[in-house]
């Protein structure tokens, strides 16, 4: 049992949901597209571009928020719904204690990067930064799609720990995509005879 509420619960579920719609938009658009050569054709790139940006923008903005700290600003400072705020403020027994914060942990490894890049360039317009073209946010490959994994353990053990129900994230984004693909692929070909 936690102390947290039905409400603090599904809204932080739906927080974790909609990052994973977002990353996953972006993996199955682009990073496992097989078809992604056809979207960076010379009359559609500037479109498919702009779309990738925003999806990482948001996917690393969305990510960055979720690592906050529990309380921000003081005494008179705010509170974030975080992945902190979820364990300190959860009352929960020590095994699912230890085991968010062990997974919290491991996913602090791509979330710091990723709060430097939200903290210098998607919330501010860190002048240095920007004339210095200097990459930030860097990780190595794979270590998305274990975040993610280790995400969806954390709110599935909050869920059903909190509330005693899985936690049912929307995994239809690949199916989404597809369907996408498959129509602008068929307009695409249309588009080349006449």
């Amino acid at each position: 049992m936690s102390a947290h509420s039905k409400e603090v619960v599904d809204k932080f579920c739906d927080l974790c949901d909609w990052i994973m719609q977002v990353w996953q938009m972006r993996k199955f658009l682009f990073d496992e597209n097989p078809h992604r050569p056809t979207l960076m054709e010379p009359r559609y790139e500037h479109f498919f571009y702009r779309l990738q940006e925003v999806l990482q923008a948001s996917r690393l903005h969305e990510l960055a928020k979720l690592h906050d700290p529990a309380v921000q600003g003081g005494a008179k400072g705010h509170i974030n719904l975080s992945i902190d705020y979820m364990i300190e403020y959860g009352r929960w027994d020590t095994a699912t204690e230890d085991r968010l914060r062990e997974l919290n942990s491991k996913m602090t490894t791509l979330a710091k990067p990723v709060k430097d890049v939200r903290n210098k360039i998607l919330s501010h317009n860190d002048l240095k930064v920007l004339l210095t073209s200097k990459e930030l946010g860097g990780f190595d490959p794979g270590e998305d799609e274990s975040y993610f994994l280790r995400l969806r353990e954390f709110a599935s053990l909050v869920r059903e720990t909190a509330l005693g129900e899985p936690f049912v994230y929307d995994d239809l984004v690949k199916n989404d995509v597809s369907t996408f693909m498959g129509d602008f692929l068929r307009g695409a070909t249309t588009k080349a005879f006449e």
